[in-house]
């Protein structure tokens, strides 16, 4: 077993960092770039967590209910990996572009399966915007949270065992910089 720190930490030269500074809600818009949790009207209860993973491959097509199938992902953290990040770059026009969303009743089939978290490489599990935001509280009126722009390669997607999840709960922003090391075997 090793362990890889799965964080995507944005300097103060990259253009998303710039673009959050711009933002009227600017201590918002930081907490929303790089990896983080999202916790837009409730947060998990602990600010560190070790968790099981379950890794499901996104590369091709996002996942329909009959890919989840029998899935135990009860207590745990669900990855999608998609290849997102590690194919377009963090922030660029092709990664904000390429579609990553999952359908509502997949959404709700997941939530049906109590997993802690979804974790993905990506911009996030709903279309930006409005639906972003919608899919995210619907995950917390559950007891799950989304992290969202995870550093992942196949290589790790398909060895990652576990996490260990941290953030920090006294930010103000709803979205919270989160810290993951990816437990692998």
């Amino acid at each position: 077993m090793y362990e890889e720190n799965l964080s995507l930490i944005i300097d103060e030269k990259h253009p998303s960092y710039e673009w959050a500074k711009r933002q009227s809600d600017s201590v918002g818009a930081l907490g929303h770039i790089g990896t983080h949790i999202d916790c837009y009207e409730s947060e998990p209860l602990k600010s560190n967590y070790n968790v099981e993973a379950v890794t499901i491959d996104c590369t091709t097509s996002m996942p329909t209910i009959d890919d989840l199938g029998s899935l135990n992902i009860l207590g745990k953290a669900l990855i999608l990996f998609t290849g997102n990040l590690v194919n377009n770059g963090y922030g660029t026009s092709k990664y904000g572009s390429t579609n990553t969303i999952l359908h509502s009743p997949v959404l709700d089939y997941i939530l049906s399966k109590s997993p802690l978290f979804i974790v993905i490489d990506s911009y996030g599990i709903g279309a930006h915007g409005e639906e972003h935001i919608s899919f995210d509280k619907r995950c917390e009126s559950k007891g799950c949270f989304v992290i969202e722009n995870v550093k992942l390669s196949h290589s790790l997607a398909v060895s990652l065992q576990a996490l260990k999840i941290s953030f920090d709960k006294s930010s103000k922003s709803t979205g919270k910089r989160c810290q993951l090391i990816a437990i692998c075997n």
